[in-house]
């Protein structure tokens, strides 16, 4: 199991409290269970002021005296919401908070694991680099930012023809879903198909 990373996620007497984790996904559960990270659902927050809550736990435990405005971000967030389609929410805390953070010289992480669901943490700049060159099993460590919310599908086709869609998170394929060269049907107009995809988060 490769913890390294840890020195740069948590505080040293933290460190010690997931000692006793003994392979890398008790890790990442003992990581959430202790609110060192917190993970929801590209839709949104699992439960209100999700991130709030946990970014200013967090920025506590490294900052004590420091403090963040959740009530002015998520109030901002309601008076955005009327224009917001499905997965507009997380981007918008994200950035929201970074932006509040930066002053503080803290920076929000992201564990991608290959899916869609954001694992979110909080360290302080200086380690942004460190903690980026880390490597573990459970996925890649990047600033908030970094990202670019959407999601490469790969398809090849029954012609051999490799097909490529480039769409933000959530969103479905259901407008020229078909082959550029055959221009056989791959996705059809529910965005379901029956071909192998190959799906990354970018």
């Amino acid at each position: 199991m490769n913890a390294k990373f840890l020195r740069y996620l948590v505080l040293p007497e933290e460190e010690k409290q997931l000692s006793t984790a003994t392979d890398d996904e008790q890790l990442l559960e003992f990581l959430l269970q202790h609110q060192y990270l917190t993970v929801t659902d590209w839709k949104g927050e699992e439960q209100p002021g999700q991130i709030g809550n946990f970014l200013q736990g967090r920025l506590h435990a490294f900052k004590p005296d420091a403090h963040l405005d959740t009530n002015g971000v998520y109030a901002s967030m309601q008076a955005e919401a009327g224009g917001f389609k499905a997965g507009d929410s997380i981007p918008f805390l994200l950035t929201s908070f970074q932006a509040l953070l930066e002053e503080e010289d803290f920076v929000i992480v992201l564990l991608d694991r290959g899916n869609d669901s954001y694992y979110i943490g909080l360290i302080p700049d200086k380690n942004k680099k460190d903690l980026k060159k880390q490597t573990t099993p459970l996925g890649k460590w990047r600033a908030f930012g970094e990202l670019s919310g959407e999601v490469l599908y790969t398809v090849y086709c029954s012609c051999g023809s490799m097909n490529v869609w480039q769409v933000k998170r959530g969103e479905l394929i259901d407008e020229g879903g078909n082959c550029e060269d055959c221009g056989k049907e791959i996705f059809d107009k529910n965005g379901q198909t029956t071909f192998k995809v190959i799906t990354e988060y970018i």
